[in-house]
């Protein structure tokens, strides 16, 4: 196995936990506000949406060895996605949440810390974004490696073209 493509799968992994703690805790603010009617709605929705695709296509992409423009371009859609799940967690952290500063450390409770598991939420889907982001960029650098390597071939000549003479050596 080449080192790219054990960063890959390394990558595809991250992916996958990453997207399963934002899946989780995303639900979690989806059944909070089924019982309670707290949080947003529509960013979590979107935020499930977006993590269970993630969870889906890191554990099929870790099964498929070859990397196409397909894996490309959608590393590229779920790495501004995942950001734009970040945004939307941060936005109304800052806008409707109010939790405190970075400063504010007293609300700190172990079992029922509701802006402590927003915060994990916001770091799990910033992260999930950087590995989407890092599978991109390796899976460019895998498919210009494969591009630009020599083939072996069976021996036989080159076609020539139409208009170009044939070797000294073949007339």
């Amino acid at each position: 196995m080449t080192v790219i493509r054990i960063v890959s799968i390394a990558l595809r992994v991250a992916q996958f936990i990453t997207a399963a703690v934002v899946l989780g805790l995303t639900a979690f603010f989806l059944h909070q506000y089924d019982k309670y009617h707290i949080g947003p709605f529509n960013r979590l929705v979107y935020s499930v949406v977006i993590a269970a695709l993630s969870v889906w296509l890191s554990l099929l992409w870790v099964v498929l060895p070859h990397a196409t423009w397909a894996h490309f371009g959608t590393d590229l859609i779920f790495c501004a996605a995942w950001f734009a799940v970040f945004g939307l967690l941060q936005d109304y952290y800052d806008d409707s949440m109010k939790c405190g500063s970075m400063w504010a450390w007293n609300n700190i409770d172990l079992t029922n810390n509701y802006c402590g598991q927003w915060n994990a939420a916001q770091a799990f889907s910033f992260l999930a974004a950087v590995f989407w982001f890092a599978s991109f960029i390796v899976g460019i650098l895998a498919w210009s490696k494969a591009r630009h390597s020599p083939v072996a071939t069976d021996g036989a000549p080159a076609r020539r073209g139409f208009f170009r003479r044939a070797p000294r050596s073949q007339v």
